[in-house]
Formats: structure tokens, C-alpha cells, sequence
């Protein structure tokens, strides 16, 4: 675990430079060629990210199966409130405030 707290702490400043420069360079001249340039050298960076994309669509339906599953699971197990918790306790109190 620790092993990807360093990873993670080198790759992320690392990407967002990388994105950063991309983006400073398409507004200080945005022409074909600084396009092509920028493809040509970040994209192993488009590759990572398809990469992250499709490991993350199992991710995704994964935990939306255990929250469709704690649902059911819940479901089959809650019983129905019943109108009235305690039938004295209500008429106590709606006795002493004056209603029915």
C-alpha cells in the first residue's frame, strides 16, 4: 500500500503538468501544428487514460451491483412501519395535547 501512495505522489504533478503545458500551449498559439506536436508527445498520456477508462467500467458496474444487492438485501429484510409504534403511548399522548 505504500508502494502506491508513492506512486500516486510522483504520477499526479507529473499528469497534471503535463496537462497544464498542453493547455498553455494550445492558448499561446493555437495552430495545427501545436495540436499535432501536442499529440505526437502526450500520447502515451491518451493511452493511460483509454487504459483507466476501461478498467474503470468494470469498477463502475461492480459497485453498482453491491448497491443494487444492499438494496434488495435490505428490502427483503425490512418489515413495513406499522402506523402506530405504540398504541398507549399514542393515546397518552394525544390525550394530554388535547387531540382526538
Amino acid at each position: 500500500m505504500q508502494d502506491k501512495g508513492a506512486l500516486l505522489t510522483v504520477a499526479i504533478p507529473l499528469v497534471a503538468f503535463k496537462i497544464w503545458f498542453a493547455i498553455l500551449l494550445l492558448m499561446y498559439a493555437p495552430t495545427r501544428d501545436t495540436v499535432v506536436w501536442i499529440a505526437a508527445t502526450h500520447w502515451t498520456l491518451i493511452v493511460v487514460f483509454g487504459f483507466m477508462i476501461a478498467a474503470a467500467i468494470p469498477l463502475i458496474r461492480l459497485v453498482r451491483g453491491r448497491a443494487k444487492r444492499q438494496r434488495l438485501v435490505r428490502s427483503e429484510f425490512m418489515l413495513e412501519p406499522s402506523e402506530t409504534q405504540c398504541s398507549a403511548l399514542w393515546e397518552t399522548v394525544s390525550r394530554l395535547e388535547g387531540g382526538d
